[in-house]
């Protein structure tokens, strides 16, 4: 693999330093040059924090590289995208050649009251002995440059800086000119206390005045609790993680002032808020920043300035001008191709890249599913492994009585029982659990564990944690019916938490994500993706089913742990009265027992994935699990949803309720005999079917989940891209 630069880089960052990466990512294809990015993890965030989704998005816009564990890439530029990257406890798994390694300094070494915000005293060791170059220091501004020359580093400062850049497109030019009574003066920022002045200052610079509006995004909580009333001219928005340009369209001025002790090393949301044309109010230091694009006050000079421009029309027009005109000529992409330029310097510390190389072998992906009563761990952690395609090994650890079926899929399998089928109590479980857990991970090496289920087992936290080489994943699904303290406890042992999407998401109760920081939702994950459906002619043929029938889908699960023989009872009676209906009960592979169940037109399939299938069927009775009932709803399959309200299953009956509130399907509680029945009538009525089918259809661009897990795990595991996908 080669590069004209990469980027070493956290992809959690939720601030200025993730749209600055943004936006180099974007710079750099404009200029015709290719970006590769190899993912690390700064101590500055949580374990298990989210990656940043419009990062993501940029990364795949642009096409740019997450470099694969197992690839060695050879690149002109290499660069460490934050200074807590060069820390002792980040930990790089892909070695790299480069010709050039910067580490650009986004932020100050010290506040101004001393305190340190990383170390910086065995850069030089790090650096040195880790990547093999000698340290150089990239500052994105003035102020940083002067910061690390105080701090004794000025042998290593670059003599250019990285500075940020912007899309310029992205921050429309605001049209009116002319301010409005009162002005209408905002702010945003990340919600954290030193982003905001004491309580005093701030109402000092944003003060109580009938000439003046404050719109005020991103307030912590903190810092509005010390207020016994809000100023009546105050407006408190929540944070955005999503574009501002509404927000800074709609202020006549921009001010911004912060903590005494917090030094803006470079100031990105001024950036925007000049971008937009909007006159800035901000202290006096960022003068090195932003020249005389900015008005500089003192806080308690800022309403002086306000009422300057609200007076004076000519200074407000002119300051508005400059403010877009000094972004356009200073930190357009355009600049990208003179700073890359002025660093892409040989380094003589540099070490040759090796001449030959043997191919990386693929890394492996050691896949652990729970001991469900169903097939939906194994479904979902099949659906991923095709999704994440044939250049990583695959390879199932799985408590699942079904796991034969990835075997006939061509994947590599190994079954362990679970406690009830060796006699043993939980403890003897986790202990035999561990030793086996630990005994395949010494064997396969995975680089990646992908754990589903709705409690990870203590034998296999703490083998995964003994081996130490692996970065872990729990996929679990939500809709949980109470609070389970203990399965969150356990979210600090993995890199990575993903959610599969719930169409019923609204009236999931949240549970499942008491730390929102740490999980990360997709669309609901099929393991039949829509496109690769049969039609229903080849469907009917392939399950050997008349052409000419109603056919009736039952799915009414396992019945491991819920009995679901009232409904069967109303389907055979049903049955009779029309004889135009054939009833299809599909039975997983987990049922190893054919079902008392007897009729003449009731026949039995075992299919698996029946997903493909669907089309073949008129309508369906199914429990509410969530493959089945998302499968069906993508599918446009009419169906009854009978829910399995064990306690110990997840909230089927929201799922159902909530499908037959949108009008995709019908519900019907299992003990209640006259609504099922009333219910099979009505699916007799071919427009009443169409129009499910209708609403179904409508529910669109929402079944890419398995495909979304897969470019996580590119970014969290550094798993190599999938080349069967469609992009």
């Amino acid at each position: 693999m080669e590069f004209d630069v990469l980027y070493l880089a956290d992809l959690r960052f939720p601030g200025g330093t993730s749209t600055s990466l943004k936006n180099d990512l974007r710079a750099c294809k404009q200029a015709g040059l290719k970006a590769g990015i190899i993912p690390l993890c700064s101590p500055f965030f949580s374990r298990n924090r989210t990656l940043n989704a419009s990062v993501l998005a940029e990364i795949r816009a642009t096409g740019t590289v997450i470099v694969p564990q197992n690839e060695r890439p050879r690149s002109r530029v290499a660069l460490l995208y934050h200074p807590t990257l060069l820390d002792k406890r980040v930990q790089c798994r892909t070695r790299f050649d480069a010709d050039a390694c910067y580490l650009v300094v986004h932020q100050t070494i010290r506040n101004r009251d001393g305190q340190r915000a990383f170390p910086a005293d065995h850069w030089s060791a790090l650096i040195s002995d880790w990547y093999g170059h000698s340290l150089k220091l990239l500052p994105v501004s003035e102020i940083v440059r002067e910061d690390l020359v105080m701090n004794g580093l000025s042998h290593a400062v670059h003599q250019g800086n990285w500075a940020n850049l912007i899309d310029l497109a992205d921050y429309p030019e605001k049209q009116s000119r002319e301010p409005k009574s009162p002005l209408v003066i905002g702010r945003h920022s990340r919600p954290s206390a030193d982003k905001w002045p004491s309580l005093s200052v701030a109402t000092t610079c944003y003060p109580q005045s009938t000439d003046f509006a404050f719109r005020m995004m991103g307030v912590p909580q903190s810092f509005v609790d010390q207020f016994e009333e809000l100023p009546s001219n105050w407006q408190v928005l929540p944070f955005s993680k999503g574009p501002i340009f509404g927000f800074l369209q709609g202020l006549d001025i921009y001010s911004y002032f912060h903590s005494k002790a917090l030094i803006e090393a470079f100031g990105y949301c001024v950036l925007e808020a000049l971008a937009t044309g909007l006159p800035c109010v901000v202290p006096r230091y960022m003068e090195t920043s932003f020249s005389d694009a900015c008005l500089y006050a003192e806080p308690d000079e800022a309403p002086l300035v306000y009422e300057q421009l609200r007076t004076d029309p000519k200074l407000y027009e002119t300051t508005s001008r400059k403010a877009r005109t000094f972004v356009e000529e200073r930190f357009g992409l355009d600049q990208f191709t003179a700073k890359f330029e002025k660093i892409a310097e040989p380094s003589v510390a540099a070490l040759p890249a090796p001449k030959t190389r043997r191919p990386a072998p693929a890394p492996v992906v050691l896949t652990i599913t729970s001991n469900g009563v169903g097939l939906g761990h194994l479904s979902r952690q099949l659906a991923i492994a095709r999704a994440i395609g044939p250049r990583a090994n695959v390879v199932f650890f799985s408590l699942s009585e079904a796991i034969e079926i990835a075997r006939s899929m061509g994947y590599l399998a190994e079954f362990r029982p679970f406690r009830q089928r060796l006699e043993l109590d939980f403890k003897a479980w986790n202990s035999y659990f561990f030793q086996e857990m630990r005994e395949a991970l010494s064997h396969y090496k995975p680089c990646l564990t992908l754990f589903d289920g709705n409690l990870p087992y203590a034998g296999f936290v703490d083998a995964v944690e003994s081996y130490g080489r692996a970065t872990s994943v729990w996929i679990r699904r939500g809709l949980w019916r109470t609070p389970q303290p203990n399965s969150i406890s356990r979210e600090g042992f993995f890199d990575a938490i993903i959610e599969p999407g719930e169409l019923c998401a609204p009236l999931d109760e949240g549970y499942s994500r008491p730390n929102p920081n740490s999980v990360t939702r997709v669309d609901p994950v099929l393991m039949t993706p829509r496109d690769q459906l049969f039609d229903g002619t080849t469907a009917r043929r392939a399950l050997n089913l008349p052409d000419d029938a109603i056919l009736c889908l039952v799915q009414l699960g396992s019945e491991a742990n819920f009995d679901m023989s009232l409904p069967r009872a109303r389907l055979l009676e049903f049955l009779n009265r029309h004889p135009q209906v054939i009833a299809v009960d599909v039975r997983s592979p987990l049922h190893f027992e054919e079902h008392a169940d007897f009729h003449e037109r009731l026949v039995m399939r075992k299919v698996y994935p029946l997903g493909q299938y669907l089309k073949a069927f008129d309508f369906a009775v199914c429990a509410a699990g969530y493959n089945t009932f998302h499968e069906n709803i993508a599918a446009a399959l009419p169906s009854i949803f009978i829910p399995n309200s064990n306690p110990i299953m997840d909230v089927q009956e929201a799922r159902a309720e909530y499908g037959a509130r949108a009008g995709w399907n019908l519900t019907s509680p299992a003990e209640d005999p006259y609504a099922i029945g009333e219910q099979l009538v009505q699916m007799l009525d071919p427009d009443f079917r169409q129009s499910l089918a209708r609403s179904c259809l409508r529910k669109s661009g929402w079944w890419n989940g398995a495909q979304q897990t897969a470019h996580l795990l590119q970014a969290v595991a550094q798993l190599p891209a999938n080349p069967l996908e469609e992009r």
